[in-house]
């Protein structure tokens, strides 16, 4: 009977192992004012151009896909900079040239960038004045494959032990 429950409870701790959550979070970022333009990105996405210097970190992502000035497209360049370098850039869209001073709007290492919900005012001598919040995009709720499998595996696991059990007859006196 001892060695049934270590099985059990080591096939539960496998699969509460496989269960790990998911390591980003979908962020929605919304551009409203002078520029207006919509798209997403992970809370700590991988850059495809990162520096850092004297003057500031300075990261970018390419193709990016969303809604730029009510046109949806792909922007071939959005970059984010701290220090001297342009808080927001938004590249080769409908929005035309749009560059933005204001807060940093990551933390973390220019190669490891974190971005966090939150609204900044930004502003611009060519750009004029946008709001951009940053928000978490609404999960539909749907469990991840390790969620799926660790409560396959309970069902699994209930359903063995209640196979196994043996019936206690009661004798009458």
């Amino acid at each position: 009977m001892k060695s049934k429950f270590l099985l059990c409870a080591g096939a539960v701790a496998i699969a509460a192992s496989a269960a790990l959550p998911a390591n980003a979070t979908i962020l929605n970022f919304s551009l409203s004012g002078s520029r207006n333009a919509t798209f997403q990105l992970d809370s700590n996405p991988t850059p495809d151009f990162s520096s850092t210097s004297v003057f500031g970190d300075q990261i970018q992502f390419s193709n990016v896909s969303g809604t730029f000035g009510g046109v949806a497209g792909v922007a071939p360049s959005i970059g984010f900079g701290s220090g001297l370098f342009a808080a927001l850039n938004i590249n080769g869209t409908s929005l035309g040239f749009t560059q933005f001073a204001g807060p940093a709007l990551f933390s973390g290492t220019y190669l490891a960038p974190i971005f966090a919900p939150g609204v900044f005012q930004l502003t611009s001598i060519v750009s004029g004045s946008s709001v951009l919040t940053i928000s978490e995009a609404m999960s539909g709720g749907v469990p991840e494959p390790a969620t799926w499998a660790l409560m396959i595996t309970g069902f699994g696991l209930s359903g063995l032990a209640l196979r196994r059990r043996r019936g206690v007859l009661a004798v009458a006196t």
